[in-house]
C-alpha cells in the first residue's frame, strides 16, 4: 500500500523574531535555499504571503518540507553564517558563480629564489598572486613574455624552456634575481615604465651592434606594451585601488563585469556569468557576487563602486576587509557624478555587450549542435544520430615513448571524465609504426566491452585520426573481435568506424574506395574536426609528460646514492638537471650529503 506523502504546513509562530539565517530543506534533506534577515519571522513569512507571484518562488516553496532557523547576535554574524552555509551546501536556489573554476592566477612563490606557477587556486600561503583572470589563453601569453624578459623560474622545471633557450640561462645571483621578480610583479600590476626603459636601452644597443632583427623584435614588444597602456580611457590621479562592478540580468542568470584600477591605472577587466534566480533582488545578487568573488582576490580595493544600494553596504565592506583583506578601510559606494560615474556607466555598457555576446554564443552553440549531429548521421548514412562518439590518436617522437589517446563526446560535447590514455606496449622503443600502434589500442578498447563499467558505453561512432592506411589497420583488430561476436548487435563496424585525414579533411569508410568530402563550413565536418583535434591535443599532452619523466629518469636515476626522495628534493630546489649541473657545492650540500655530492659530480 502506497503511503500518503506528508505535506508541509507553514506556521509563522514557530519562526523566531531574532536576526539570523533561515534554511529551506526539501523532502530528501537537500538544502534549497539559505537567507539572512534582521527579523527572521517577517522575512520567512514573506515567502508564503498571498501576494507572492513569482513562479520561481512558487516552485521553491512547493518543494519545502522543513524550515530551519539559526539565530545569531548581530547582522554581521548573520552575514558570516549565510556565507559559510552557501559555500558548504551550495543550495540550488542561491546565487552561484558559474565560472569560478575558470579563474587563473600567476602564483609567485615565497622563497629565496621565487618561482612562477599558473594555478586555478588562491591559497593564502605567503605567495604573491596576480589575478584572478578569466581569459586563461591571454594570461598564458603574458606569463610567457615574463619568462622571456625577466628570466624567472617556473615551479615545474619542464616549463623553463623560454629563459634557458632565449637568454642562455637563469639569473643565479639572488639579489639580481629578486630584483627581476619585483620588477615583473610591478609590470603585471600595470607599472610598465621601468620595463619600457630597459627595453628601449636594449633596442638601442642592438641597433648599435647592427643586430637589426633583435632590435626590430624589441621595438615590436615596446609598441605592444605601449598600445595596451594607451587603451586606458580613464586614469585616476590619486593612486587609490578601486573596482567598478556592474551587471545585466537575463532570465535566471546575471552577467557581471568587474573593472579593476590599481594605483590609479586600469589594470584588468573580468567577465562572469552568474546563476541568479528571478525572485532574487538586485541587492541580493550583487552582495552574493561580492562575497564569492573577493574571496578569490589577493590585492583588495579600497573602494568598490556598484550600481545599486546594498541592504547594508557598510557591513558587507567590513566583512570583505576583515575576512579577505588586511583589515584596511573599505567602502562600497554608488557614484552620482564625475569620473567615477563615467567609469561605472562604461562598466555597465561592457556588461551589456558581454551579455549579448554570451547569449549569442549559447544560441549559436545550440544551433550548431542541433544541426551537426543529424547532418553527420545523414553524411555517413547512419540509422540514428551518433550520441556517443570516441576518437583515437597516436603520439610519439621518432618512435620513442609511443602513446595513444581516447576522447569521448556525448551529444556533441566533450565528456572529459571518460577520456583515456594508453601506453603502447607491443612496439619496441624507437620503432615507428602508427598502424600497429592503432591496431593495438583499438584491440584493447574492444576488449573492454565485457567490463561492467564499459558495457553500456560502446560508441555509436568511432573516429580515427588518420587516413585510409590507418583505417585498414584498425579493421584488422575489428575482424578479430567480429569473429568472436564481441560487438553489440547494433554496432556495425563498416558503418560506424571512420577515419578523418588531416591534409584534405577527407572522411574514409571501410570498404569504400572514395572518401566522403564535405564542405569546409559543413557543421558535421566541424564536429569531426573538433573531436579529432581534441584527441590530438590530449595525446600530445600525455606524450610530453611521459617524455619528460623519461628524460629525468635517464639522467638522475642511474646515479649511485641518489634515491627517489633525494632526486625529488634536488629538482624542487634547483628546478632542472641543467641547474643542478651549474649549482654551487655549498648549495648542493643543503640537499646532499658529502658522499652523495661526490657521486653526483662523478656521474652527472
Amino acid at each position: 500500500m502506497k503511503t500518503k506523502e506528508k505535506k508541509f504546513s507553514f506556521r509563522s509562530a514557530r519562526i523566531p523574531t531574532d536576526p539570523g539565517c533561515y534554511l529551506f530543506w526539501d523532502k530528501n534533506d537537500q538544502l534549497l535555499y539559505v537567507g539572512k534577515a534582521k527579523h527572521l519571522r517577517k522575512r520567512v513569512s514573506s515567502y508564503f504571503g498571498k501576494k507572492t507571484t513569482s513562479p520561481r518562488i512558487e516552485l521553491m516553496t512547493s518543494k519545502i518540507m522543513k524550515i530551519e532557523t539559526r539565530t545569531v547576535g548581530s547582522d554581521m554574524e548573520a552575514l558570516i553564517l549565510e556565507n559559510n552555509l552557501i559555500k558548504e551546501f551550495q543550495p540550488r536556489f542561491n546565487v552561484r558563480l558559474k565560472d569560478d573554476k575558470n579563474f587563473v592566477y600567476l602564483r609567485i612563490t615565497n622563497e629565496d629564489f621565487p618561482k612562477m606557477e599558473i594555478t586555478r587556486r588562491l591559497v593564502r600561503d605567503g605567495s604573491t598572486y596576480i589575478g584572478p583572470k578569466t581569459s586563461a589563453k591571454e594570461f598564458r601569453e603574458t606569463v610567457r613574455f615574463c619568462q622571456k624578459f625577466f628570466r624567472i623560474k617556473m615551479t615545474k622545471a619542464s616549463l623553463d624552456y623560454y629563459p634557458l633557450v632565449i637568454t642562455g640561462g637563469l639569473e643565479n645571483d639572488q639579489e639580481s634575481y629578486n630584483k627581476n621578480v619585483k620588477m615583473m610583479t610591478q609590470f603585471l600590476r600595470g607599472q610598465t615604465s621601468e620595463v619600457l626603459k630597459i627595453l628601449t636601452e636594449k633596442m638601442k644597443k642592438f641597433a648599435v651592434e647592427k643586430n637589426f632583427e633583435a632590435a626590430a623584435k624589441t621595438r615590436d614588444t615596446i609598441q605592444s606594451i605601449e598600445a595596451s597602456t594607451r587603451k586606458q580611457t580613464v586614469q585616476f590621479d590619486d593612486n587609490v585601488n578601486r573596482d567598478f562592478v556592474h551587471f545585466v540580468r537575463h532570465e535566471n542568470a546575471a552577467y557581471i563585469v568587474r573593472i579593476a584600477f590599481r594605483q590609479g591605472k586600469l589594470l584588468d577587466q573580468n567577465e562572469f556569468s552568474f546563476r541568479a534566480e528571478e525572485f532574487l533582488s538586485d541587492q541580493e545578487i550583487l552582495e552574493s557576487f561580492l562575497l564569492q568573488f573577493y574571496e578569490k582576490v589577493q590585492e583588495m580595493p579600497s573602494e568598490i563602486f556598484v550600481p545599486v544600494q546594498l541592504d547594508d553596504a557598510e557591513k558587507t565592506a567590513q566583512f570583505l576587509s576583515e575576512h579577505f583583506g588586511n583589515n584596511e578601510k573599505m567602502t562600497i559606494l554608488i557614484p552620482q557624478r564625475g569620473e567615477k560615474k563615467i567609469v561605472l556607466d562604461m562598466t555597465g555598457k561592457n556588461a551589456k555587450l558581454f551579455t549579448e555576446r554570451k547569449l549569442l554564443e549559447e544560441e549559436s552553440h545550440a544551433q550548431n549542435f542541433a544541426k551537426a549531429l543529424p547532418r553527420l548521421a545523414e553524411a555517413l548514412n547512419l540509422k540514428e544520430v551518433p550520441r556517443r562518439m570516441e576518437c583515437f590518436d597516436i603520439s610519439h617522437l621518432g618512435g620513442t615513448s609511443t602513446v595513444a589517446s581516447q576522447v569521448v563526446f556525448i551529444s556533441g560535447e566533450p565528456k572529459k571524465s571518460e577520456y583515456r590514455r594508453f601506453t603502447v606496449k607491443t612496439l619496441p622503443d624507437g620503432k615507428v609504426d602508427d598502424f600497429a600502434a592503432m591496431n593495438e589500442i583499438l584491440a584493447r578498447r574492444f576488449a573492454r566491452k565485457d567490463d561492467k563499467k564499459f558495457a553500456e558505453k560502446f560508441p555509436d561512432l568511432i573516429v580515427i585520426d588518420g587516413g585510409k592506411g590507418q583505417l585498414s589497420s584498425v579493421m584488422k583488430a575489428v575482424a578479430r573481435f567480429s569473429k568472436a561476436k564481441s560487438f553489440p548487435k547494433n554496432f556495425r563496424p563498416t558503418k560506424q568506424i571512420i577515419a578523418l585525414a588531416k591534409r584534405e579533411e577527407e572522411i574514409f569508410l571501410p570498404n569504400k574506395k572514395e572518401p566522403i568530402e564535405l564542405p569546409f563550413d559543413d557543421p558535421a565536418l566541424k564536429l569531426l574536426q573538433r573531436i579529432r583535434d581534441e584527441a590530438h591535443r590530449f595525446a600530445i599532452s600525455f606524450h610530453r609528460s611521459v617524455r619528460d619523466k623519461k628524460a629525468i629518469k635517464s639522467v638522475l636515476d642511474d646515479i649511485p646514492l641518489i634515491g627517489g626522495l633525494t632526486k625529488k628534493k634536488l629538482l624542487q630546489a634547483f628546478g632542472s638537471v641543467g641547474e643542478i649541473k651549474k649549482a654551487d657545492k655549498k648549495d648542493l650540500l643543503k640537499v646532499l650529503s658529502p658522499k652523495q655530492l661526490e657521486s653526483l659530480k662523478k656521474n652527472l
